[in-house]
């Protein structure tokens, strides 16, 4: 299925009707633009499971990886906020 809209001064496309229906979206609806490797533009609900579910992931990811890249002090193991506090401020915190 194919539509064409035109782009307002302000940015601003209407989405056609029968996109909105397949979509669900409505007044106040939240969507998601996702730039595909072919260079496309999708759009999707932004509170679709699938979609909530691949932004988890993507997170999860993106978390995983900055861990692996940064190892935690051996001094830090073990404390906990205000242990870190006194330990990097000792004349500012007051246990």
């Amino acid at each position: 299925m194919k539509r064409e809209s035109n782009m307002t001064s302000k940015g601003q496309v209407t989405v056609p009707k029968d996109f909105r229906d397949a979509l669900g979206l409505g007044p106040g609806s939240k969507v998601v633009f996702r730039q595909n490797e072919a260079g496309n533009v999708e759009i999707a609900r932004a509170d679709d499971k699938s979609e909530m579910a691949r932004r988890k992931a993507d997170f999860l990811n993106r978390l995983a990886e900055v861990r692996s890249r940064v190892r935690l002090r051996d001094e830090f193991a073990g404390m906990d906020g205000l242990e870190y506090q006194q330990w990097i401020r000792p004349d500012r915190i007051d246990g």
